[in-house]
C-alpha cells in the first residue's frame, strides 16, 4: 500500500503533466467527450464540473450538448460541508453568475439539488480499469458511495487526459471503478 507522501508526489506530478498539455490534446478530449454524449441518449441532467486549476474546460461541449436538447439540464458540485467533505449537485444555468460554496469552489449557489443521470467527473490520474485519482479530498467517493447506497447508480464518466494515466497500485480493491475514462487517446 502506497503511503500517503507518496500519493501526493504523483498527484503533484499528474498535475505538472496535466498543466502542459497542448491544443492538439485539448482538442480531442472535447471530440471524446462529445462522442460518448453522443451515445448516451437518456441523460437529461448532466453532472460536470467548472474547471479549476489545470482541470480540462469542457465547457464548449456541454453548451453544444445542451443546446441539441431544450430539455437537457446542466449541474455542478456544491460543497455543502466543507470538514465532513461532503457535497451535492445543483442545477446550473450557465448564464447565471457562480458563487463560492464552502470549499471556494463557484457554483450555482441558488441551483436545486439534483441527482443526475450521468456525472462527468475529473481525474488527476487514471487507469485502464476505470480507476480515478482525484486530489485526495474524498468529495466524489463520499457523494457516489452515499448515492450507490440508497440505490441510485448514474453513470460515472472519467474526464482525463492520456498522459496522466497512473499505475494501478496506487488504488486498493474497495477503490470502485467509474464507468468509463474518456481520454483524449482514448475511452477506457
Amino acid at each position: 500500500m502506497l503511503k500517503m507522501p507518496e500519493k501526493q508526489t504523483i498527484r503533484k506530478r499528474m498535475g505538472e503533466l496535466r498543466r502542459k498539455v497542448g491544443m492538439d490534446a485539448r482538442a480531442g478530449l472535447l471530440r471524446m467527450i462529445s462522442r460518448v454524449l453522443a451515445e448516451e441518449r437518456r441523460v437529461l441532467t448532466l453532472g460536470t464540473y467548472q474547471p479549476i486549476g489545470s482541470e480540462p474546460d469542457i465547457n464548449p461541449v456541454l453548451a453544444e450538448w445542451r443546446a441539441a436538447d431544450g430539455a437537457r439540464a446542466l449541474a455542478l458540485p456544491w460543497c455543502t460541508d466543507r470538514e465532513a467533505s461532503r457535497m451535492e449537485y445543483r442545477l446550473w444555468d450557465p448564464r447565471e453568475k457562480l458563487a463560492a460554496d464552502a470549499a471556494g469552489i463557484p457554483g450555482p449557489a441558488g441551483g436545486a439539488s439534483v441527482i443526475p443521470d450521468v456525472l462527468l467527473i475529473p481525474c488527476l490520474g487514471w487507469t485502464r480499469s476505470r480507476r480515478r485519482l482525484g486530489y485526495g479530498g474524498g468529495y466524489f467517493d463520499r457523494y457516489i458511495s452515499g448515492l450507490l447506497g440508497s440505490g441510485v447508480s448514474p453513470r460515472l464518466l472519467g474526464v482525463a487526459y492520456g498522459v496522466n494515466e497512473v499505475d494501478e497500485s496506487l488504488f486498493e480493491p474497495h477503490d470502485l471503478p467509474l464507468d468509463l475514462i474518456i481520454t483524449d487517446i482514448g475511452i477506457f
